[in-house]
This record gives structure tokens, C-alpha cells and sequence, in this order.
């Protein structure tokens, strides 16, 4: 269960990934959303919420069957490839030379979701 102090970060969460947290990412529905921190890990979840990596998710594409982000590692893939992508783009100088922009991301997230081997 989460605690008190992470409920008072969950209501505040938003993306940069998304305009809205109200509709599935993937089919548009707006029942039963739950909203997803793209990089798990109690540290790397925090700073997912912290940076804005979240997305909403119906049940069915979240936990619920499946085709659900949790179950699909292609899905969860092209998700944090995605977020990685946006990430660098927003929290990076644009003249810094690619590899720099890259090795930033890995240095607060660990890993480097856009090199063809993490699949």
C-alpha cells in the first residue's frame, strides 16, 4: 500500500508525455485509467513521477489482461523507448552532441532504453 506522503505525490503526478491523464495512452477510453510510471524501481518510480514520465492507462492495457503493459515487454519497450526519447529532448541542452544527451538520461534512469540490445 502506498504511504500518506506517496498518495500526496500521486494526486500531483502529470507527463510530458501525454496532454492528458484522463484517456488510455493506447485505445482512448476513459474508464477505469490508471496512470503508469514508465520506469519502475521504488527510486526510478520516483523519478518518473518527479520528471513527468507517466502515462494513463485503461485496465486492460495496464494490468488487466495480456495485452496490459505489465504482461507485454514489446509494449513496455516502446513505451520507455518513447519516454526516453521525450525525456532527452526536454531535460537536455539541444547543443549537447547526442551521446551526452544520452549518457544524461542514463545517469538518472540507469539504462538506455534506445539501444537496440535492451530488447
Amino acid at each position: 500500500m502506498a504511504s500518506k506522503k506517496d498518495k500526496v505525490k500521486d494526486k500531483d503526478r502529470f507527463s510530458i508525455l501525454v496532454p492528458s491523464l484522463d484517456r488510455c495512452y493506447l485505445c482512448g477510453s476513459s474508464d477505469r485509467v490508471a496512470l503508469h510510471e514508465v520506469f519502475f524501481g521504488q527510486a526510478n518510480r520516483r523519478k518518473s513521477k518527479e520528471d513527468g514520465m507517466v502515462i494513463p492507462l485503461c485496465y486492460s492495457h495496464h494490468n488487466g489482461s495480456n495485452a496490459g503493459i505489465h504482461f507485454n515487454h514489446n509494449l513496455d519497450m516502446k513505451v520507455k523507448q518513447l519516454a526516453e526519447k521525450v525525456w532527452i529532448n526536454t531535460y537536455t541542452e539541444a547543443d549537447m552532441s547526442y551521446e551526452s544527451r544520452i549518457d544524461k538520461f542514463i545517469e538518472r534512469y540507469g539504462k538506455n532504453y534506445l539501444d537496440d540490445s535492451c530488447e
